[in-house]
């Protein structure tokens, strides 16, 4: 008996330590979660109907009486929205919206905007979700993309919205819409004013004469949502409805408690909702819910928690950097006065994310690794207290050579081509060992609902791989860097090339370059991102090269001088405030960048911003007063230490 009880025991001790180094055990759960998800999807398209794969019909088959959405006190509830959509929709008809049409979306956070997205979705049209940050050369690209005859803005866009229809066409009309949420303005200059005109909001019983949805299939477009990608402007990833569905569906977490998490689900987001996480993880999944989406205007770190509590939301979502700002704000009375059970969304660091959790009493993260147009993907759902915080996922033994085989991976990368390693005698992709980053990769099933880049063929392929694991296979490069640690936790790396980000938004380093060498005095220029220890992502970092003969002749374009108008240049050229360099070397001597540019890259990224190397004029942005300034030890040391307001 002591021999079987002893093997018993040293058998027992064996499995747990299997479980503990190969994970088993967290494998299993994640397939239960993903096998729960896949047997109710295709119930869920049956709901919706074969003609119908879409959020117009999400929004018709919710709880009428439910709240929908939420916005500076104002509640809809989900009968009272649908009326305004159809007011709306009935209004793009008399405007020349048909089906088919891609319409340009250039809106603040707001109840204009969601009942735009919903109506122009009525009737078979779809928005292009603008980024509305985005100002004169980049704006102008965005709206060209979709061929868009009209620019649907709110009053506080109207007048850049107009000027960028002026300089493409005198046939683009830009409409304002406000139902209620800004005031009156007065402030239009007069020469944009008559191009702009408001909406023509219909009488409320022509909805009555509203044609039916066209009928559409999960190919269908549903909507553009631009990304910076890896170069060049801004790219539009053409989501499909297929997206719009999968992201929709009840996920696995919220299935097994609905009672505890959708009764009721009220999701707060004061990100943007032309970006990914807020369309997708706020409106769709809202709505396909009957939840009621909280949209806050826009960010605040010190309102964020007044306001979350105002909404009563039980669901917040985040960006990692927007949690490091909350987190800096000192203590309130709202910190723990609300009924948030999750937080959802991504890029949250491991030092920010427990303390989160701790002062803010939020025991439930589900940090989930995805990209609007990426079919990568990893969840981490992690609980106060537990392991895995920092990281997207868990992969162990049975996950990547099982359950992932076939469908996603981590495969080895070479940093100096920027692509994945080729075996030499068989051609074939390798598999990361782990401890070992690589890039993350995903096998395409279906190019039909497969999210392109709208009118951008070369970019489209130049994400894809092809005879990946074998001839014939055709698989999408995620962009990204992401490391399996040795105890089986995935872990994000960083992007590939030079898509960096910063504030929550990809930058193109190539595109801000592109920007700083057309202005004048500049000889060269190189952007990278470089990481602050006390930030979250990478800033942007410049090295400009002025060109000496300028101020030798007299030009007038002095290294002051132009320091003194950088900032507003960028800006007035359309770059985004945030992808604006928050650090800048001047030098007027080129940089021996050796065989390659990558070398010049180099050189930026280890610049000793502290030292006094004699590499060049060292800058700082200060956005307090929109220039940038002479760094200092006084100003570094700022920087350093997490003070500076990058």
């Amino acid at each position: 008996m002591t021999t079987v009880a002893a093997s018993t025991a040293a058998a027992a001790s064996l499995l747990l330590y299997a479980n503990h180094s190969l994970g088993i055990s967290k494998d299993l759960k994640q397939y239960r979660l993903d096998a729960s998800w896949t047997k109710r999807f295709p119930q869920f398209l049956a709901k919706l109907g074969a003609d119908s794969p879409h959020l117009y019909r999400m929004l018709e088959q919710a709880d009428p009486n439910a709240d929908a959405l939420w916005f500076e006190g104002r509640t809809w509830n989900y009968r009272a929205m649908k009326q305004q959509v159809d007011e709306l929709a009935v209004g793009l008809l008399d405007l020349g919206v048909q089906n088919g049409d891609i319409v340009a979306v250039f809106m603040t956070n707001s109840p204009e905007m969601v009942f735009t997205v919903y109506a122009l979705t009525k009737l078979g049209a779809a928005p292009a979700l603008i980024n509305n940050a985005l100002r004169d050369e980049t704006l102008l690209h965005c709206v060209r993309l979709p061929a868009s005859s009209l620019i649907l803005t709110t009053p506080d866009l109207a007048t850049h919205a107009a000027s960028a229809a002026k300089s493409l066409s005198d046939s683009i009309k830009t409409v304002r819409l406000n139902v209620g949420s800004f005031r009156p303005t007065t402030t239009t200059p007069l020469s944009l004013d008559q191009d702009i005109i408001d909406f023509p909001f219909p009488e409320p019983s022509r909805t009555t004469s509203l044609p039916l949805t066209p009928p559409k299939t999960l190919a269908s477009t549903a909507a553009l949502i631009y990304t910076s990608g890896t170069t060049g402007k801004p790219k539009a990833c053409s989501v499909k409805n297929a997206l719009v569905c999968v992201v929709s569906n009840t996920t696995s977490a919220d299935a097994d408690n609905p009672k505890k998490y959708l009764t009721p689900l009220r999701t707060y987001s004061c990100m943007p909702v032309f970006h990914g996480t807020t369309f997708f993880t706020g409106l769709c999944y809202s709505a396909a819910q009957s939840g009621c989406f909280c949209v806050g205007r826009k960010f605040s770190a010190r309102n964020f928690w007044k306001e979350v509590s105002e909404c009563r939301a039980t669901r917040v979502l985040y960006v990692g950097e927007l949690v490091r700002f909350i987190l800096a704000t000192s203590p309130g009375q709202y910190d723990r006065a609300h009924n948030v059970l999750v937080a959802a969304g991504n890029g949250l660091q491991k030092d920010v994310w427990v303390d989160f959790q701790r002062r803010f009493n939020v025991k439930e993260i589900r940090e989930f690794y995805r990209s609007t147009e990426g079919l990568v993907k990893f969840d981490n759902i992690h609980y106060r207290g537990r392991p895995g915080a920092g990281r997207v996922g868990y992969m162990g033994v049975l996950r990547k050579q099982v359950f992932d085989k076939g469908s996603q991976a981590i495969v080895r990368f070479d940093y100096d081509t920027e692509n994945p390693v080729r075996d030499a005698e068989t051609g074939f992709c390798v598999v990361a060992a782990r401890g070992e980053p690589g890039e993350a990769i995903a096998k395409i099933r279906d190019m039909a609902t497969y999210t392109n880049y709208h009118g951008n063929v070369e970019a489209t392929e130049n994400k894809l791989l092809r005879d990946v694991f074998e001839k014939g296979d055709v698989w999408q490069r995620s962009g990204d860097l992401l490391v399996q640690e040795s105890n089986g936790w995935v872990k994000f790396v960083d992007r590939i090339g030079d898509t960096y980000r910063w504030m929550g938004e990809n930058v193109s380093a190539g595109e801000v370059r592109g920007f700083i060498s057309e202005l004048p005095g500049v000889k060269d220029a190189v952007v990278v991102g470089r990481r602050l220890e006390k930030y979250d992502g990478q800033a942007g970092t410049a090295l400009i090269v002025l060109d000496a003969a300028d101020e030798k002749q007299g030009s007038g374009m002095t290294e002051v001088v132009f320091m003194g108008r950088l900032f507003k240049e960028l800006r007035g050229k359309g770059v985004p405030r945030y992808a604006v360099p928050r650090l800048v070397m001047v030098r007027d001597e080129l940089v021996d960048v050796g065989d390659t540019f990558k070398h010049a890259k180099n050189v930026v990224k280890n610049i000793d911003w502290a030292g006094g190397d004699g590499l060049g004029r060292k800058y700082y942005l200060d956005l307090q007063d929109e220039r940038y300034k002479r760094l200092d030890p006084e100003n570094w040391s700022s920087i350093e230490q997490g003070r500076a307001k990058l």
